[in-house]
């Protein structure tokens, strides 16, 4: 008797394991079957969902209606058209945001810049956040479409990170200075880009640490000095040792 209560155990723990395995196969398949279904559909259908199921007090992120008349405020007319078919390619879709985050944090308006790609004309840089999930920090944009944004991965940047530095190579446009962030360390960084055939280079990277004695925007002339047509030096700070004293060194860049 007690051989058949054994036997009709294990009978029925099998049956229920393998009632168990189907519906956890069958789960496995459903699973299947509604990502695929949503992978088979177009990256504008897709996008076209997000959109209908934004709450009202979100934007996306690539909301260019609101971004030109809210936040850029009918000053500019920016064109992000080049970065979404970019999105599109990599299927990298937008980010639903807080209207209020971008009246926070991302109304800062321009900063002049001066000509940048020696049209005479001046151009002004102003900060977005990101325009999907496949980027990771703020941009930079320029009031002159021709003109690419400088991508980062740092979400402490602010128009008056960006300042001209003058045309150092002498081709009629300017030079410019970023002041990088990772918003938290004290070791930031200062980079030189130049504008090539409209597509920025970067010149040099150059270590800076916060301190006392040189601040980087009013004391930049402090830390940067042209020598002539293509060359410049710059101040690094790379830290501050135990007796609190800056380690820094010039270092004399050229560009090619």
């Amino acid at each position: 008797m007690q051989k058949f209560s054994l036997m009709f155990l294990s009978i029925v723990l099998f049956v229920s394991c393998q009632e168990g395995k189907n519906d956890t196969d069958s789960k496995i398949a459903e699973g299947k079957i509604i990502k695929d279904s949503f992978e088979s559909i177009s990256y504008d259908e897709q996008l076209k969902m997000i959109k209908e199921n934004t709450p009202e007090n979100h934007i996306l992120s690539n909301d260019i209606h609101f971004i030109n008349d809210s936040i850029l405020k009918g000053k500019f007319e920016l064109d992000i058209l080049k970065y979404e078919l970019e999105s599109a390619k990599k299927k990298c879709y937008p980010i639903r945001i807080e209207k209020k985050i971008f009246d926070e944090f991302y109304n800062e308006g321009f900063e002049n810049l001066g000509d940048l790609n020696g049209d005479k004309k001046n151009d002004s840089v102003f900060v977005l956040h990101a325009l999907n999930y496949c980027e990771n920090g703020d941009s930079y944009y320029f009031t002159d479409n021709k003109i690419p944004r400088i991508l980062t991965e740092s979400n402490c940047c602010h128009p008056k990170s960006i300042f001209s530095i003058g045309d150092i190579d002498e081709d009629g446009g300017n030079e410019i200075a970023e002041y990088y962030s990772s918003c938290s360390s004290r070791y930031k960084k200062i980079n030189i880009w130049t504008l090539k055939e409209n597509k920025w280079e970067l010149v040099a990277s150059c270590a800076y640490t916060l301190n006392d004695n040189y601040k980087p925007f009013e004391d930049f002339e402090k830390l940067f000095k042209k020598i002539s047509k293509n060359k410049f030096k710059f101040l690094e700070i790379s830290d501050i040792n135990v007796k609190g004293e800056l380690v820094k060194e010039w270092i004399t860049v050229t560009m090619k």
